[in-house]
């Protein structure tokens, strides 16, 4: 599994700056042009990750995760070959963007419910830690793999990579054999099992409490990274210090990795709001401003909160909500990750030319420190890690 995660980010990481400079390569390339392609394939994630996780309770999940993979490295390594024969257009990219990223709608809920097939209860969250550590070297790795190979070779070469990276993580996925199958829905309608997924997110009252404070804290966060901490960057400090900034949170997130697999605390949700208000920290220090290696501290602080909650998060919901309605009740925690970035980035811009930059800092740091507000929900606070919650 960690091998198939380890290639699937690696090639979604070689994406971003290929689309970038593909698109503003292109004859009649713009911002806005940009703005067309990226906002397509955010679409295809929100469009398609609530039924995603309707079919991944329907589907075998491991057969979903392959198709997806497959749909989504056929599609980019056909968008590399256009644009490296100088045939892709904004329109083409716009397209097959949109194809990819539905692809990735239908992914990530059949993989939340897939991983307490591989692993036993007692182990998941170990298996989370090594699967997030996979994944955060991925990143890594691919973004800065990214710049260079659009550099050297071009962006339909990064594209094609990309493509060909889904389809190795396709096959690293094939060759997985569940241990802990989960019993599938009975072949009802899928509206009817759409209303159950439904039921089964809102009656539990700690999932929908998480949910909307990683909510909160996700359309500050993105804000932060898309949009404001590039424009004070540019202000004082340039890219390089931004860089440095953006590294030592990547760092931070591996540590995270290293603290979540050693510790086992008695009330996972309450330790994991706790840590998510923490990615408010980096955001603070540029509101303020304070000086550099005080940023990058509080980004390696972010990097190690942003790990351990989502490992004790991840593991929670895992061992807390039936296997047979797993990717739906997980689809709504991943609609709203989805839907709410791209907004964030739209409307940062926006209001920073209303409002100014560091008033709309301080709002974004705001909403990330509110996420521990979650504490309010009784039930965020008591679930401990050795009980199960139905609701």
């Amino acid at each position: 599994m960690a091998a198939a995660r380890f290639a699937a980010v690696f090639g979604q990481s070689l994406l971003p700056t290929a689309l970038a400079f593909g698109v503003l390569g292109l004859p009649g390339g713009s911002p806005a042009t940009l703005g067309l392609v990226m906002a397509a394939a955010a679409f295809g994630q929100v469009a398609l990750v609530i039924p995603g996780g309707v079919l991944a309770d329907r589907w075998p999940r491991k057969m979903l995760m392959v198709l997806a993979e497959i749909v989504s490295g056929s599609t980019l390594i056909l968008l590399g070959v256009l644009y490296i024969s100088g045939q892709a257009t904004v329109i083409w990219m716009a397209v097959l963007a949109g194809i990819s990223g539905m692809a990735s709608g239908f992914f990530y809920p059949a993989a939340t419910g897939f991983v307490p097939e591989m692993s036993p209860p007692a182990s998941l969250q170990t298996t989370n830690s090594v699967l997030r550590m996979a994944a955060n070297i991925a990143r890594i790795s691919g973004t800065a793999v990214s710049g260079i190979m659009v550099a050297f070779l071009g962006s339909g070469w990064a594209i094609a990579a990309s493509g060909f990276l889904a389809l190795l993580a396709a096959m690293f996925v094939s060759r997985l054999k569940p241990r802990y199958p989960a019993t599938k829905a009975a072949g009802r309608g899928p509206f009817s099992e759409l209303r159950e997924g439904w039921r089964e997110f809102s009656k539990r009252s700690w999932v929908v409490a998480i949910v909307v404070a990683g909510g909160m804290s996700s359309f500050g966060v993105s804000a932060y990274f898309g949009v404001l901490g590039p424009l004070r960057m540019d202000e004082s400090g340039g890219p390089t210090q931004w860089a440095l900034i953006s590294a030592s949170l990547a760092t931070g997130t591996l540590a995270g990795v290293v603290i979540a697999i050693r510790i086992r605390p008695h009330r996972p949700l309450l330790v994991a709001v706790i840590a998510l208000g923490l990615l408010s920290l980096p955001i603070a220090a540029l509101a303020l401003p304070t000086g550099l290696y005080v940023a990058m501290a509080a980004a390696f602080i972010a990097g190690v909160a942003l790990d351990i909650f989502s490992v004790l998060w991840e593991t929670t919901l895992q061992r807390n909500v039936p296997a047979h309605v797993l990717s739906r009740v997980s689809s709504f925690d991943w609609l709203l990750s989805f839907a709410l970035a791209p907004v964030a980035l739209i409307v940062a811009g926006p209001l920073v030319l209303s409002f100014g930059l560091s008033a709309v800092l301080w709002a974004a740091a705001a909403l990330a420190i509110s996420a521990p507000l979650a504490v309010l929900v009784p039930q965020v606070r008591r679930l401990t890690s050795t009980q199960s919650s139905a609701g």
